[in-house]
């Protein structure tokens, strides 16, 4: 008989074990080095089995985690890990397992759940393909001093990552950003051995630092090659200084190219890329998203709308449950959406084709600055 549950601490290497069958090749980092974090033994009552013969015979992973959007606290789970051994498959237990961790984010009253990926079991439960970044591609042939020249006016300097003098840099740097993930030092530290991105890949992960002339840091990257490419997994810091490292990262390695995801809150900075000539396409939020509580985000959100809307206007944007959908409202007028159409809003904005002042409202707050969800975090 089939049971669905949550895993037990004597299981995870067992749970490891079938994580790596599925998802590695030989030589390849173990998915519980890559993914310290998700398979700990803190973390177990988030990994979610379906057990078949004694033996837990699926798999759904699980991670809770904060995130602090324009300085809101917004609750998140992550999925990942998402498989069933292979005399297990056609049982649809990766479905229930789908169904249970909704039921989980509800339970820890998370506003959102993000999945890596993008199959047909997510899409046909809600999850959405949704947002937008800019992911550049920056040749050695542009020309350097497009990258240095700020650089080198500030007195910048550069080096690699040195985990005993530079996580309290990275974390203020960290903080200073409009959407970012709340980390300790300590968890900071682990996703930076853990390189679970590029383990992925696999390939071998860099981070480099920026610092100005007083040695306080002014910047981080966090990249390794792949067939070629420098694919930057996360970076953080003033403009100059990114664009500083972009040109110590040429300086370094020579003749590569680099892949740089440019959410759109760092429009400034995409402004100076695409100035400089650089190549980009328009991406959505890697993986896909699943809205859990529309009404909870609203809350959390207050502060957001009371900076963004200022006076009467913020007071008086309403959002109310009705039926199976929400309904949102400025004096007379209103919008009602179901659950897609909220996520959509929250990340596309306002679709709305009529003029009028809650259009122009809700264009003012959405959509919301977001991570890039391939950053360390991932899951």
């Amino acid at each position: 008989m089939a049971i669905l549950r949550t895993a037990r601490a004597d299981e995870l290497g067992a749970l490891v074990a079938l994580s790596d069958r599925t998802f590695r090749r030989p030589g390849q980092t173990s998915m519980g080095t890559a993914y310290a974090q998700l398979f700990s033994k803190d973390n177990t009552d988030h990994l979610l089995v379906m057990e078949e013969d004694g033996i837990p015979a699926a798999l759904a992973g699980l991670l809770k985690s904060e995130l602090s959007i324009e300085g809101c606290d917004v609750t998140v789970v992550s999925m990942g890990s998402v498989c069933t051994e292979p005399e297990y498959r056609g049982r649809h237990y990766a479905d229930k397992l789908v169904k249970m961790s909704l039921d989980k984010c509800r339970e820890d009253k998370a506003h959102l759940l993000l999945v890596s990926g993008n199959l047909s079991i997510y899409l046909r439960n809600d999850c959405m393909e949704v947002g937008s970044y800019r992911s550049f591609t920056i040749a050695s042939e542009v020309e350097l001093a497009a990258f240095t020249n700020g650089a080198a006016g500030m007195g910048m300097t550069f080096d690699c990552f040195d985990e005993s003098r530079d996580l309290p840099g990275m974390l203020a740097l960290m903080q200073a950003e409009q959407a970012y993930y709340k980390r300790t030092a300590d968890q900071l530290a682990l996703l930076i051995r853990s390189a679970a991105v590029l383990s992925n890949k696999p390939a071998e992960q860099h981070v480099l630092l920026a610092y100005d002339a007083s040695g306080v840091a002014a910047g981080y990257i966090v990249f390794g090659f792949v067939d070629g490419k420098a694919v930057v997994v996360e970076f953080a810091g003033g403009d100059d200084a990114i664009i500083g490292l972009l040109g110590e990262l040429f300086r370094r390695f020579g003749d590569c190219r680099i892949q740089l995801p440019v959410m759109g809150d760092r429009h400034l900075l995409a402004e100076q890329l695409a100035a400089a000539g650089c190549a980009f396409t328009e991406q959505t939020i890697p993986g896909t998203i699943r809205m859990i509580d529309f009404p909870g985000l609203w809350e959390a959100l207050e502060p957001y709308r009371m900076r963004r809307l200022q006076g009467h206007a913020a007071a008086d944007l309403t959002l109310a449950e009705c039926g199976s959908g929400y309904r949102l409202q400025f004096g007379e007028e209103t919008l009602t959406l179901d659950l897609r159409g909220a996520t959509n809003l929250v990340f596309n904005g306002p679709q709305l084709q009529a003029p009028g002042e809650l259009r122009r409202l809700l264009g003012l707050l959405f959509p919301l600055p977001f991570v890039n969800t391939n950053n360390l975090n991932y899951v």
